[in-house]
């Protein structure tokens, strides 16, 4: 069973520290750039533009929640220490215009190091993302809750193919919930995930429903990546695997129910010069409580696995394998009881075989 992410917590507030208790107070110390810590008395802070942090400034809410932003915050900028922080802090952003790029809490350029801890974030179905990091080394974002917006409950991506990460982001503790655009899946699997991963990184604790593309996509850059404790409910896809994620650990998924496919690994697109997107990835300690398919490899999916695994209520197959290379090379311990009648616990015809009505 997927561990269940911990809700934000109590902490203690830094000494010494600059306090502010308006949006005036809020934007001068921001000005200063000097790596300071700002304690933001409880009450509501507006304006009708983003706060900017280039200067690396770590900044709380006096009270856990209580200190409400309704503009997003910049981290980062084309000059500056990073090592940011926001901990604590309720963003509550209604105007898309008040966000850099459409994400309430941007992370870019000088923004290594920062720390996103016990935050809330809602977006009123109108704000494109919660966190959005194209800065990603050295990134911990821990007990975040984020609530309706219309591309990514959090995105984690440089945005660029085989982007090495020295020291990879760690994101743990994430409850995601309620993504997507005003006509569900019009992205056309761009978008509309609960949870984003383009780079290396350690994944932990995700609680992702009620999306309408995904509970968690990975990809572009995700090489040597670890993700552990997922839980997804309630999204005809659980996890999408697309170009390009390598020797890359999946463990401890719990998939369902309300789920159709438990994890896709995207086929050999000869719009990526048709490379596959898994190569050398295993799944494991994983249950997959889903209606057609528990996890399918498509076309030119490499040298992956599941293992450790339990299989319930597919009406067609627990794990489909069309045209792979070497995969499933270990299916030890894999439990196939729970499979619907008629279906089979491995097949290799292609998911437009699929005979179920479900699907």
């Amino acid at each position: 069973m997927a561990v269940l992410p911990t809700a934000p917590q109590r902490y203690r507030l830094p000494r010494p520290a600059i306090w502010v208790s308006n949006e005036q107070q809020l934007r001068r110390a921001l000005a200063h750039y000097s790596s300071r810590a700002i304690i933001l008395r409880n009450g509501f802070y507006g304006g009708s533009e983003p706060y900017s942090n280039p200067g690396g400034d770590r900044l709380y809410a006096q009270t856990l929640g209580r200190a409400v932003l309704t503009a997003g915050v910049i981290m980062g900028g084309n000059s500056g220490p990073g090592g940011g922080v926001i901990q604590g802090i309720a963003f509550d952003v209604a105007d898309n215009s008040k966000t850099l790029q459409g994400s309430v809490i941007h992370v870019w350029g000088t923004g290594k190091n920062t720390r996103i801890v016990d935050v809330t974030l809602e977006g009123h179905g109108v704000v494109g993302a919660g966190i959005m990091a194209r800065e990603v080394e050295g990134l911990i974002v821990r007990r975040v809750v984020s609530r309706h917006f219309r591309d990514w409950g959090v995105i984690v991506d440089e945005n660029k193919a085989n982007a090495e990460v020295s020291n990879p982001p760690l994101i743990t503790d994430i409850d995601a919930a309620y993504v997507g655009r005003p006509v569900p899946r019009s992205s056309n699997g761009t978008a509309e995930a609960c949870v984003w991963i383009g780079n290396a990184a350690i994944v932990r604790r995700v609680r992702a429903h009620d999306c309408a593309w995904e509970g968690l996509w990975v990809g572009t850059a995700a090489h040597r990546a670890l993700f552990e404790d997922i839980r997804v409910t309630g999204i005809a896809i659980g996890v999408y695997v697309e170009h390009f994620v390598y020797s890359s650990t999946f463990r401890r998924l719990q998939i369902g129910p309300g789920v159709k496919i438990g994890l896709v690994c995207e086929w050999a697109d000869p719009g990526w010069s048709s490379k596959p997107a898994c190569v050398d990835n295993t799944i494991e300690d994983s249950t997959f409580d889903t209606s057609v398919i528990g996890v399918y490899f498509d076309e030119g999916t490499t040298r992956t696995t599941v293992r450790e695994s339990t299989f319930g209520n597919q009406c067609w197959t627990a794990i489909g394998s069309y045209k792979g290379i070497d995969n499933l090379y270990d299916t030890s311990g894999n439990d196939y009881r729970g499979l619907r009648a008629g279906a089979v616990p491995i097949s290799t015809k292609h998911y437009s075989a699929i005979p179920c009505a479900d699907f």
